[in-house]
């Protein structure tokens, strides 16, 4: 059944006690579309550390930090293996045309330790932080010339015009992909990640962006480029290169990954300085403290959960799972948990504490050190060159749900 099938359970799994159900539907909940990251603090204060939800097909939900740590710490146990259905479905329309076996498995993701280990190596020279400052003045001069478009308007829908076009470029030229095609990937991203698509529609959507990539990896494989797909066809798996249908799986994860959350972690980063005319002073007259400012909006507004399978009866932190339960680790919830955030609901500039955005563990984001300097040039170069800005108050932000915390529109306006 899909995740977020709409579909509730008539009856409770023997397993589940009453007192920790709570109705929660991550796609349609009323308070999450209104304001998701408020819906995660309370989730927090109303519902049990570990709850069962009857809605989707029934799924348990962690929300505090250090539950979520130990599960991801526990990939014996919790297995990342959700991601592999769709995947399979995608690749038997990549696979075919390539003679080749159909199926792929969405790497690194999918897999678990040991194996994991060794899928994941291939990306962490590319993506890590002295790889990636090389960008800087690529991504210092998109973000000019993005607000040179929207300046003297006085107003932009800043989700659309600006957070949208800047990551999802960089990345794309980063990876190797067409940027031609902005638009049109970026709606393939939104409909596969989507809560509300039907199974059928997610497996074409999934079809669409394998073919896609895999004629950018063709292309590849017969002329490497200064990219990440060409050095990922030659990297080292287990003493040899990447087979045609790993490197689909490597590219359709870099595909969802590199155009959904720094898109997001933008829009939700500059709606919370919007609304805080003293914050927003406050970096103009001081850039220094911008990076500071950027771990703490990461922490309010994260964005991804996390799903996992259950391998094995297990109790955790008290509660009785079943093998096969689906678990989703809510990140965003656990940046709100007080055990492990004092005054979890306050922007406070030089806390300590490791916030849950980019996860934790094996699973950890590769891609973070990018996101942070993309963040860190865009807030840089917008707070240097527009006016205090603020929400237009004739068009309110709307979001959306699903494993990520998403905005779809943000009105602002300057001057």
């Amino acid at each position: 059944m899909s995740p977020f099938s709409g579909q509730k359970l008539d009856k409770l799994p023997a397993h589940v006690p009453p007192e920790l159900v709570y109705e929660y539907d991550n796609a349609r909940d009323p308070r999450m579309l209104e304001d998701p990251h408020a819906r995660m603090r309370s989730l927090i204060l109303e519902a049990p550390p570990i709850f069962f939800s009857p809605c989707n097909g029934g799924m348990w939900f962690v929300t505090r930090k250090k539950a979520i740590v130990d599960i991801t710490m526990n990939p014996e146990v919790y297995s990342n293996s959700f991601f592999e259905a769709a995947a399979a479905h995608a690749g038997e329309h990549a696979g075919e045309r390539q003679d080749a076996q159909p199926g792929f498995r969405m790497l690194p993701i999918s897999e678990d330790p040991p194996r994991h280990t060794a899928y994941r190596a291939p990306l962490n020279q590319p993506l890590a932080a002295k790889t990636v400052s090389g960008l800087e003045t690529a991504i210092r001069t998109m973000t000019n010339e993005l607000i040179d478009k929207v300046l003297a308007a006085g107003r932009c829908d800043f989700f659309s015009e600006i957070a949208e076009p800047l990551p999802v470029t960089l990345f794309m030229k980063l990876a190797g992909m067409p940027t031609d095609r902005l638009a049109e990937f970026r709606d393939l991203a939104t409909q596969a990640t989507s809560a509300t698509v039907d199974a059928a529609t997610r497996a074409v959507t999934f079809k669409r962006i394998a073919g896609i990539l895999a004629e950018v990896i063709k292309a590849r494989q017969e002329k490497r480029e200064d990219d990440l797909i060409s050095k990922l066809l030659d990297a080292n798996i287990h003493g040899r290169n990447p087979t045609f249908e790993e490197m689909l799986g490597y590219s359709v994860t870099l595909f969802l990954g590199g155009l959904e959350t720094v898109v997001n972690a933008l829009s939700f980063g500059v709606r919370h300085v919007a609304r805080d005319q003293e914050l927003q002073a406050k970096l103009r007259a001081d850039p220094s403290l911008i990076p500071g400012a950027i771990e703490e909006l990461l922490r309010l507004y994260g964005i991804a959960s996390t799903p996992r399978r259950v391998m094995r009866d297990e109790v955790c932190h008290g509660v009785q799972f079943k093998k096969d339960d689906m678990v989703l680790l809510l990140l965003p919830a656990a940046n709100y948990d007080d055990a492990a955030f004092p005054n979890p609901e306050q922007f406070i500039l030089g806390r300590k504490e490791q916030h849950q955005t980019f996860n934790t563990g094996p699973h950890r984001c590769v891609g973070l050190h990018l996101a942070r300097l993309e963040m860190k040039v865009f807030y840089e170069e917008w707070l240097k060159r527009v006016p205090p800005f603020r929400l237009d108050p004739q068009a309110p932000p709307r979001f959306m749900g699903g494993f990520n915390l998403a905005v779809t529109s943000l009105p602002l306006v300057w001057g």
